[in-house]
């Protein structure tokens, strides 16, 4: 049976591997001129104010090859899973459901379990090694960037760092196992496999990684320094832009009033008519306060273990199901 699944498999691995050489060389290459840049910039020893260094460090690698290969290695921590879920794992049992090859393959000496459970294990395996594999090479790669960006943690970086990208595609692996035996149509099952791990991905950030571990709550006196903006509402309410803090995934910044209220302008110091600097004058004599909520650098691992622990979770009663659907439902 490992044969087996090996001949059937073995296409799909050798253009794996090729592909993950030859980023592999890509990701030495640029390396060594990502380092050279950060030590032209002398951030390891720049002290508490980095800002010029870090400037000069991100506009270094902005202008080579090697942020044109960030740019891209990015995307790619997302899509593979999702390729992964739509080309390896769709057509494991619909293909043989469309094509009728499971009532041989189903009917021999090797149970139907046992078939499942070594397409599931030795695929299942090489899907979650090279996701593996690359996510440990491309946070490792970038982590000089992602440090002097301090966008680790924001939800555009960080889906494609750490142990997530692990978690993404065992679920969309099995998503598509468990699609193609329910649909039994190999392009409908990928579709289906594809909206889903989408539609997952998008309501993570939104809705659920937030809570995932507990938020900072802060309500520091307002800075007029880290004043970015003033909106003037109709109905007279004053909207203040305040600067987020810096290295962090920000969930909620509101400027309020010391009792925690919306601001209502004043139209003799703040309107369409009045000086913006008497409008900024006029707020710093409120005793505004800044309501934040964020998650800092600090929270990085916890998130990740979290999140990652929750598509496992899915992953494995997913699995459950396919084994339990495969023995008494198929027909």
């Amino acid at each position: 049976m490992i044969w087996f699944t090996w001949r059937q498999f073995r296409t799909q691995t050798w253009i794996t591997v090729g592909g993950l050489a030859g980023l592999a060389v890509l990701l030495l290459i640029t390396a060594r001129s990502i380092a050279d840049a950060y030590n032209a910039a002398n951030l390891a020893s720049c002290g508490s104010n980095c800002t010029n260094a870090i400037d000069s460090f991100l506009r270094d690698v902005s202008s080579g090859t090697s942020g044109k290969v960030y740019d891209l290695v990015t995307p790619t921590m997302y899509m593979l899973p999702a390729l992964i879920g739509i080309f390896w794992g769709a057509p494991l049992i619909a293909r043989e459901l469309e094509t009728g090859t499971h009532r041989l393959a189903w009917n021999q000496s090797v149970t139907r379990t046992r078939w499942l459970a070594t397409k599931l294990a030795i695929i299942g395996g090489a899907s979650v090694a090279t996701v593996g594999l690359l996510s440990w090479a491309i946070t490792s790669w970038a982590h000089h960037i992602d440090d002097a960006n301090g966008d680790r943690i924001k939800p555009l970086i960080y889906g494609a760092r750490g142990v997530v990208p692990i978690s993404y595609t065992l679920f969309a692996f099995v998503l598509g196992v468990t699609a193609g035996m329910l649909i039994r149509r190999t392009v409908p099952a990928m579709a289906a496999t594809l909206a889903i791990y989408i539609g997952a991905l998008a309501a993570m950030p939104l809705w659920i990684r937030g809570h995932l571990t507990s938020a900072v709550h802060a309500t520091p006196a307002f800075d007029l320094a880290r004043l970015r903006g003033i909106g003037l509402s109709p109905n007279g309410t004053l909207r203040v832009y305040a600067e987020a803090p810096a290295n962090a995934w920000v969930l909620s910044n509101h400027v309020v009033t010391s009792t925690g209220q919306v601001i209502t302008a004043n139209p003799q110091y703040c309107s369409p008519s009045a000086s913006p600097e008497a409008c900024r004058q006029w707020l710093g004599t409120l005793g505004l306060r800044q309501d934040l909520a964020y998650h800092p650098q600090s929270h990085f691992w916890s998130l990740q273990w979290a999140e990652a622990g929750i598509f496992l979770g899915i992953a494995v009663l997913l699995v459950g199901f396919c084994f339990w659907w495969i023995r008494r439902r198929v027909s």
